[in-house]
């Protein structure tokens, strides 16, 4: 049987070595058939990607960073959030404005595994199933794993068939948003229970993910279906009943201890959200 060709930085945009990248890992010698990866400290540049016949995926490995990216007539610059992944389709060019050091993760794909024709370039934030394959490949190149067929292949192949999925709901440039891990909704939970007497802030929270703000906003909204301000009046009514069940404190020190301003402010929120006032909801379980 004849040798599978290894996938090297020669098949490659090259626009590493053009830019004066520190590259600190690649897959070179590797002997990986269906991708080529290389993890490196990318510093701020403006350049064109030609044209290749195989596709690439970048991983923003830190950030955010402002970033230019034009293809097809299409152009789009914006503050991309570390997790974040630009994919450049085979037989695209692209001209791009990087405007910051950056460190990312680079995979280049063969052309074949992906199933979509005429995919468009896209931004993805925060696709937790990208970020995973990617990691793997991250993992292999620094422990420069040779098995190619048994480990690398199958994730191309994984990451080929997420790509495709993503594209065929997706116009040029449009940033797919994914929802926040179950670890990351849990880490929020914890975040909003300690903190629900005092003041809750859009930036603490999104800090506790250790995301920017808009990025935070736009995941948290596809995973709970709320704003983070709604999903936070829910969370201090639901404290609010659990202590008018136990039925030992007056409403006034209830509304303080859930972190409402005043007993009114408790009763408008417990209200819209129940139906019912904090006291008729006291006398139904008492």
């Amino acid at each position: 049987m004849e040798a599978k060709r290894e996938f090297r930085g020669s098949d490659t945009h090259g626009v590493l070595q053009r830019f004066g990248a520190d590259i600190r890992a690649t897959s070179e010698g590797h002997g990986w058939s269906s991708i080529y990866a290389s993890i490196q400290r990318e510093n701020p540049f403006e350049g064109r990607f030609e044209a290749i016949a195989d596709d690439l995926i970048v991983l923003h490995r830190s950030g955010p960073v402002q970033t230019t990216f034009a293809s097809g007539g299409q152009v789009t610059s914006r503050r991309i959030p570390k997790g974040s992944i630009f994919f450049l389709p085979a037989g695209h060019a692209c001209e791009v404005g990087l405007h910051g050091a950056l460190d990312t993760l680079h995979i280049y794909l063969r052309a074949n595994l992906v199933s979509v024709h005429k995919v468009a370039p896209l931004l993805v934030e925060r696709d937790v199933i990208i970020q995973h394959l990617a990691q793997a490949v991250e993992q292999a190149v620094c422990e420069k794993v040779s098995n190619s067929d048994l480990f690398i292949d199958p994730i191309a192949r994984a990451l080929a068939d997420r790509v495709s999925a993503i594209s065929r709901s997706s116009e040029p440039w449009q940033v797919q948003t994914a929802g926040l891990p179950d670890y990351e909704l849990r880490r929020i939970n914890d975040f909003i229970e300690a903190n629900l007497e005092g003041e809750i802030t859009l930036a603490a929270m999104a800090s506790a993910c250790g995301i920017g703000t808009k990025s935070f906003v736009r995941a948290f909204a596809a995973t709970t279906g709320k704003s983070p301000y709604q999903y936070v009046i829910a969370a201090r009514v639901e404290r609010a009943k659990r202590l008018i069940e136990q039925d030992q404190e007056g409403l006034a020190e209830i509304a303080l201890r859930c972190g409402f301003s005043h007993q009114e402010h408790l009763t408008r929120a417990f209200r819209r959200l129940t139906g019912q006032t904090p006291g008729r909801y006291r006398r139904s379980v008492n």
